[in-house]
């Protein structure tokens, strides 16, 4: 017989995995949502990035043809940096004042109006690599990427693709910086395995189901979904 855990998780998972084919995003609250509801505190972090494998992945294989690779690749040279550093650390720097600040920073990149000048930095998608991986390496989530990639002018499926080829591989470097500070997946595997096969479901049911959601319908519930997590994040360092 199927625990309450597993069931919970599963269908978290299934969520995530649809609403990330759809909008990329809101699948990491999704699953946050059901992992700290069932598994214990110390475990919710770590085995997050494991569920949300199966979903970025799985978009990888349904939205390969749209990824920018250009913006994937130094992405994930500054993710591993932040993931080796964030694993470390894990959860030991004060929470309430990143949270506070990586809310204010998201809000502000998602609703401030286009300017015409813009910093000019060399590598701006390792540093957004970087700081996106060190926060969702302590706290589950980041969801700085999530909020300057809406400015990028890629359509709906490039956003959808090329989010999935950088959180593949900061999902990656994630576990394996906490396996490699002892965090012990084994006890989990069953939960993880029925996870990956439920998200490549979940995002082949959202992608039949984005395809006929307009571009306008997909930025305005991206714009909500990202508002919401950051309105969440707030709440977390203000409380």
């Amino acid at each position: 017989m199927l625990d309450a855990t597993f069931i919970v998780v599963i269908a978290g998972a299934f969520l995530a995995a649809l609403f990330n084919a759809m909008f990329s995003a809101g699948g990491a609250l999704i699953v946050l949502a059901a992992t700290s509801t069932v598994l214990p505190i110390q475990a919710i972090v770590p085995i997050h990035s494991t569920l949300m494998l199966g979903s970025t992945v799985s978009r990888i294989f349904m939205f390969y043809e749209h990824i920018d690779w250009r913006i994937v690749r130094p992405f994930l040279v500054g993710s591993l940096i932040g993931a080796a550093i964030g694993a470390r650390v894990y959860i030991e720097l004060p929470e309430t004042i990143i949270a506070t600040a990586i809310a204010i920073v998201m809000l502000v990149a998602l609703w401030l109006p286009q300017v015409g000048w813009r910093p000019k930095l060399r590598h701006p998608w390792a540093i957004v690599g970087f700081l996106h991986t060190l926060i969702s390496t302590l706290f589950a989530y980041g969801a700085l990427f999530h909020a300057v990639v809406l400015h990028t002018g890629l359509e709906r499926r490039q956003i959808v693709g090329t989010m999935a080829g950088c959180l593949t591989g900061m999902g990656v470097f994630k576990i394996a910086g906490y396996a490699g500070f002892g965090f012990d997946y084994l006890p989990y595997a069953h939960i993880i395995g029925g996870a990956v096969v439920v998200s490549f479901i979940g995002t082949a049911v959202g992608k039949r189901i984005g395809e006929g959601l307009s571009e306008e319908k997909f930025r305005l519930v991206y714009r909500i979904l990202i508002t919401i997590t950051a309105l969440r994040l707030l709440y977390t360092g203000l409380r």
